[in-house]
């Protein structure tokens, strides 16, 4: 005599169970973020006249995963002639996310400082050179509520386009990964289940041939 194990329609049922719910955990559903952003130009390493600005944004939003706006940055004309170099000047812009899904998450791991330098010169009103180059900042994982986020930058140097250009506005642009994390109820419940099902597993005994 010997024992053989067999699959029963029970132990089908818990491998069916254990995959739905681990390829559950990494699918991200769209949701839903609010967020404002706050941003400063430093004077620091400017000679000329100060035209570079940040325009921040209040309660903006997007369905995350997805590229989303930091807020602009806005070269203003300067008269004909004249210049105004950056070199080195330091940037920072301040992210924090106001709600997830309509609600106003706790704990909250923004906000999030964002920062970097420009480099290059405006001329007039229809050229610029400069440049905002991103300090790398990898990714970034932080939670909202029950969501876990990952924040990263795509492109850390960009070029500011001068004011005939798009209003001399240019968008610096994230992007966010967020993921509704299991509550421990319920994978203390999905354990259960599976304990109690592992349990109704069956041995059939069979005679060899």
């Amino acid at each position: 005599m010997r024992m053989v194990r067999r699959w029963s329609g029970v132990s089908k049922l818990v491998l069916a169970l254990s995959v739905a719910f681990l390829a559950g955990g990494n699918v991200s559903a769209s949701t839903l973020v609010t967020y404002s952003t706050s941003g400063t130009v430093e004077s620091s390493g400017v000679t000329g006249s100060g035209v570079i600005s940040f325009k921040s944004l209040t309660n903006a939003s997007f369905d995350s995963p997805s590229f989303f706006s930091l807020g602009d940055f806005q070269v203003a004309a300067l008269p004909a002639g004249e210049s105004t170099v950056y070199k080195n000047t330091p940037f920072s812009i301040t992210l924090i996310a106001n709600e997830v899904d309509g609600g106003v998450p706790v704990p909250n791991g923004t906000p999030i400082v964002i920062s970097g330098v420009l480099d290059g010169t405006v001329t007039g009103g229809k050229q610029s050179t400069v440049r905002a180059l991103f300090n790398p900042i990898g990714e970034v994982p932080f939670m909202t509520g029950a969501f876990a986020n990952v924040l990263t930058l795509p492109v850390t140097d960009i070029y500011l386009v001068p004011s005939t250009t798009n209003e001399g506005v240019t968008t610096a642009e994230a992007h966010l990964r967020t993921s509704p994390v299991p509550e421990p109820t319920t994978i203390a419940l999905f354990l259960t289940t599976l304990a109690g099902l592992g349990l109704r597993h069956r041995f059939r005994t069979t005679s060899p041939v």
